[in-house]
């Protein structure tokens, strides 16, 4: 529900004499200004990010025991073995670890990616095993292993050291691995980077890259290139798009539009995609379709995407992502529609949206979160029951500490993990109905301040919103935690028309000044939709392409009545 402001947090205005030195319209300057960016250098750096402002990675927590012991058994040619995630992020990650590899000249590493339904999420007692009796002395996680205390303990039994990479929040107690790699570590010196278990694999390879020049190796891969497949994965995984996160992402979109890779390239092609790609396009194009082999059948495909250089091979796996990303598609509508037909025979009124359902087929539980989040502006949980067993995804939205929440009412839990913005759990099927009021207060208390105010950047006019400014803001990009999409008010707007839709969305026609405004489809609610009303109305503009023609539109974030 696009939110109703009872008062507006204004953090700017149009200022023509803001950074005047800057060549950008006076709008795009104060915005800058108001983000708390008062040099020119620092705005363009902003902008313009490279991978010259990249932290060396080797002082990471832990990152100089696991670097010597993988050279170890580089050296020694032992068998190494990635046990992964089977989402976006976790595919990613092995990849980037077996393009290294054999880049480098290794023989390739034994990969073992769970089954979500069958596994779960986490490294498992299976997957070590298998692992093993292919040979692996040296096991290394990937996007996971930094609660699997009693796993680790297991593969050490059998003689295999074991390197944790992982983003995930950091528990009291951590597994007895040979080496911990982990951002989140209290003492890390990396702490305060968000980065996603792919960025953190990235990280490693860069520094094994390092102490492997320092040795004399010749002909290094140009880690570089990897940069698209980090790319997809940050923005997949949904964590801060700011600090590394931005070069990350900036420099591999770069990648990704000046020299695909097979994989990437037959993906883009049976999505049908026709433009220079975005960060918008990794996260609802191109990541859905990596995502879907790991949500309906098996990730192990989305992995061989990554890592082939047969063009052909490549084209036939994006065909069959393709394929599966419809079947993942139809179970979501699926499971949305009984989503929303059980709010709607039983609202979940206050701060948090919790479903559930038997059998909901959990490949879609977090996509489907998601689009409730979208829906209401409030985190939501979907929980798919199974013989007394509650399996849920939970999404957040900007502001709202959801892994944090979990962890005070983790005693109703049988065990949550994740981050602030995504999280899994596992809850007796008794124990449903006494999240939603736990979880209404915890959460309640964080969106406080939220509910009382709406805060936007800048009190624009509608003659500031110009074709300059949209390709101004989207420099800015990508938007997410740490860097959000720029958000502006314009006072007392005419609703001039309205058309309502069957799910309850709406579309408005605004205007002002003799200018008229479209906005995207979005949940107002009753009483702003009425022929002459004028409102205060705090949006983010859109740019979008049709049919050979750029034309703007609103995307409402809150609305009142204008006084």
């Amino acid at each position: 529900m696009v939110c109703i402001a009872p008062e507006w947090v204004i953090r700017g205005h149009v200022d023509d004499h803001a950074l005047p030195t800057l060549n950008f319209t006076p709008a795009f300057r104060s915005l800058m200004r108001g983000r708390g960016m008062h040099d020119p250098g620092e705005v363009m750096s902003f902008l313009a990010p490279n991978l010259g402002q990249l932290r060396d990675p080797r002082p990471m927590k832990g990152m100089s025991r696991a670097c010597r012991r993988i050279m170890d058994a580089i050296h020694a040619q032992e068998t190494i073995g990635v046990f992964t995630d089977y989402d976006v992020d976790g595919v990613c990650s092995a990849a980037l670890i077996h393009r290294f590899l054999t880049g480098i000249g290794c023989k390739p590493p034994v990969v073992f990616i769970p089954d979500r339904i069958n596994d779960g999420y986490g490294l498992n007692m299976r997957g070590i095993d298998e692992l093993y009796s292919q040979g692996a002395t040296l096991l290394v996680t990937a996007d996971c292993g930094i609660t699997a205390l009693e796993e680790v303990r297991y593969a050490n039994t059998l003689g295999m050291d074991v390197i944790i990479t992982d983003h995930h929040e950091v528990d009291e107690k951590l597994p007895e691995a040979h080496a911990v790699i982990n951002p989140k570590q209290t003492d890390c010196l990396f702490s305060g980077e968000d980065l996603c278990g792919a960025g953190v694999v990235f990280h490693l390879i860069v520094a094994l890259r390092s102490l492997l020049r320092e040795q004399g190796v010749e002909n290094l891969p140009n880690l570089k290139d990897e940069l698209d497949i980090v790319a997809m994965a940050t923005v997949a995984d949904a964590v801060a798009l700011s600090g590394l996160n931005r070069i990350l992402v900036k420099e591999g979109l770069s990648v990704l539009n000046s020299a695909l890779r097979v994989g990437f390239s037959a993906l883009v092609k049976v999505a049908g995609i026709k433009k220079e790609l975005i960060s918008r396009d990794l996260g609802f194009i191109l990541g859905p379709r990596i995502n879907a082999a790991g949500r309906i059948s098996d990730a192990r495909k989305a992995f061989d995407l990554l890592i082939t250089d047969d063009a052909g091979h490549a084209h036939l796996l994006a065909q069959e992502l393709d394929t599966l990303n419809r079947k993942r598609q139809i179970h979501e509508q699926k499971v949305l529609e009984m989503a929303l037909q059980q709010l709607k025979d039983h609202p979940c009124p206050g701060n948090v949206t919790i479903v559930c359902g038997r059998d909901w087929h959990i490949g879609v539980l977090g996509i489907v979160a998601s689009r409730l989040v979208s829906l209401f502006s409030r985190p939501a949980l979907v929980i798919s029951i199974m013989d007394g067993l509650g399996t849920g995804s939970g999404r957040s939205m900007v502001g709202i500490d959801l892994h944090s929440a979990l962890a005070q009412a983790s005693g109703l839990l049988n065990s949550f993990g994740g981050h602030k913005m995504a999280v899994g759990l596992s809850v007796s099927e008794e124990r449903i109905p006494l999240l939603l009021p736990t979880l209404n207060d915890i959460i309640g208390s964080q969106m406080n301040a939220r509910e009382r105010t709406f805060e936007v950047d800048l009190r624009i006019s509608p003659f500031d919103l110009t074709p300059t400014l949209l390709e101004e803001l989207e420099l800015l990009a990508p938007f997410g935690e740490g860097n959000p999409e720029p958000v502006f008010l314009i006072s007392s707007m005419e609703i001039v028309g309205s058309k309502v839709f069957d799910d309850g969305q709406t579309k408005l026609i605004l205007k002002h000044s003799n200018r008229v405004f479209h906005t995207l489809r979005s949940p107002v609610g009753n009483g702003f939709c009425e022929k002459g009303k004028f409102l205060d109305v705090a949006f983010t503009p859109v740019k979008m392409r049709l049919n050979g023609h750029n034309y703007l539109y609103l995307s409402l974030k809150a609305l009142a009545s204008s006084r």
